[in-house]
């Protein structure tokens, strides 16, 4: 298995509101025509929710009155039963969920990828499993429940949102437990080229600790001597070296005060999500922000996934608002794995809950839609060596600038005003442009992906004091590409 590319793009589809929008009985009946479509553009597909369930989910969701009216308001007063599909991360087993089709024809789905180019992403749940999981009943298995039951899964860190209770919290102060697991992922690994391993933090000693480590000392547990992390990808690299281990992961500094991304990736994770950058976005907090992308080493390092959307959070259209597109742009033209969510790229703003089979109808907001394919598409012109820009003259707090410089001789330059109102301002390019040829006329052609538009820049200004002239609306964003 071949290394995935620097800094790809991953394309989050939820396997189970995909086959149902696309009417297909399972995996094997999608049409290349729509494989086509969630290949555009993408390196790594991760296909969500493709595991076996039981009934207990679903049981456990209809039977929760607050969890049927966030239904009901969803789907806007729309939703039926049917609709309701149980949430993918309470998973009975590592097969192929029937509605999908059988493990061979998870393996046939993944071929028809590689012949595209694309690398296959499956989920891995340490955490937890479903209720109705065939190893409720084992020994050591779970952490034990106050009623004799395994206790409900739960996050230290926001238990003001209570337990799980769709989940049960498996040991990880149990040998019996931690080799069933590593088990389970070296399975896993067998049929896909990498992870997005929920909630990963949880499995961290130290945090481990903190959650369950005095209910565990009374059932007579003791915590391990070492990281069940670095065992785990120890045996799944011997076997798969360029497998891919994305952590789902957040920041617990009073924990882990050095940084719990930073701890995942000694730990053995190639890249985690940077949730730190989202919210920063959001809160339009500059002066944290250019410290988080200028200052960060995993941020240069590309050791940071970067997204606006995901299952688990609102969609980006209706978060951001009129901010979308450059905080968009801005995320995904950083270093590191670019995540995008399916449906983000049509501008859809209807939430999609994870237990559900779809969202409520819309229709494509299709200037952004168009935007938002062209910056897709230029994604891999932002690969190479990642470079921040500075503004020429006074600098401007809410300006964000830098630049990519690709193997072949290529230029990619993201400048974005961050603010609400309107900024005109140069940004220094000579030394990222300096190897691109001019014409005759001496003019060098950028194309704006954003908008479209051909640009034809004197050559004297973006190799010389000058610079790139810019002028951006509030919120704006442009995103200049070279020709190679």
């Amino acid at each position: 298995m071949a290394a995935a590319p620097a800094n790809p793009t991953i394309y989050l589809v939820p396997s189970r509101p995909w086959l149902f929008e696309l009417g297909a009985s399972g995996l094997s009946a999608v049409s290349d025509e729509a494989l086509d479509f969630v290949c555009r553009d993408t390196d790594i597909l991760w296909l969500q929710g493709a595991w076996e369930l039981g009934p207990a989910g679903v049981e456990h969701d209809l039977s929760d009155d607050k969890r049927v009216k966030y239904f009901e308001e969803t789907l806007e007063g729309d939703f039926t039963l049917e609709d309701c599909i149980g949430s993918p991360y309470a998973i009975t087993s590592y097969t192929l969920n029937p509605t999908l089709g059988t493990d061979a024809d998870l393996a046939s789905f993944r071929e028809r990828l590689r012949s595209r180019g694309v690398k296959l992403m499956l989920d891995f749940v340490p955490n937890h499993t479903a209720r109705d999981s065939p190893w409720i009943h084992e020994p050591d298995m779970y952490v034990p429940g106050k009623d004799g039951a395994p206790a409900f899964g739960r996050d230290c860190c926001t238990s003001e949102w209570g337990d799980w209770t769709d989940v049960a919290q498996l040991n990880y102060w149990s040998s019996t437990c931690r080799a069933r697991m590593i088990d389970t992922l070296m399975s896993v690994a067998d049929k896909c080229d990498g992870c997005r391993i929920d909630v990963a933090m949880l499995c961290c000693n130290a945090i481990f600790e903190e959650t369950w480590g005095d209910r565990l000392r009374s059932h007579g547990f003791q915590p391990p001597e070492n990281e069940f992390w670095p065992q785990a990808f120890a045996r799944v690299r011997e076997r798969y070296p360029n497998f891919i281990a994305m952590a789902e992961c957040y920041e617990y500094p009073e924990i882990t005060p050095g940084g719990t991304g930073k701890l995942m990736l000694e730990q053995g994770f190639d890249v985690v999500y940077d949730k730190v950058t989202y919210d920063m976005l959001y809160e339009d907090n500059m002066d944290s922000l250019r410290e988080q992308i200028f200052s960060n080493p995993l941020t240069s390092a590309g050791k940071l996934v970067h997204f606006t959307e995901n299952h688990d959070e609102p969609r980006s259209a209706s978060y951001f608002g009129v901010r979308s597109l450059a905080a968009t742009a801005v995320s995904l033209t950083l270093p590191g794995p670019r995540l995008v969510m399916w449906g983000q790229e049509r501008g859809r703003k209807n939430r999609l809950a994870v237990q559900l089979r779809r969202s409520q109808e819309e229709l494509v907001d299709e200037p952004v839609a168009s935007a938002f394919r062209r910056l897709l598409a230029a994604l891999p012109s932002c690969r190479g060596t990642w470079a921040p820009l500075a503004g020429v003259g006074s600098p401007a707090k809410h300006l964000l600038a830098w630049g990519w410089k690709g193997g072949n001789g290529s230029v990619a330059l993201l400048v974005a005003n961050y603010s609400d109102t309107q900024l005109s301002t140069r940004v220094a390019t000579a030394e990222i442009c300096k190897e691109l040829p001019a014409s005759e006329k001496g003019t060098v052609e950028l194309k704006e992906v954003l908008s479209g538009e051909q640009h034809h820049c004197l050559a004297s200004d973006l190799l010389g004091e000058k610079g790139l002239e810019v002028v951006l609306d509030a919120f704006g964003a442009r995103l200049y590409v070279s020709s190679p």
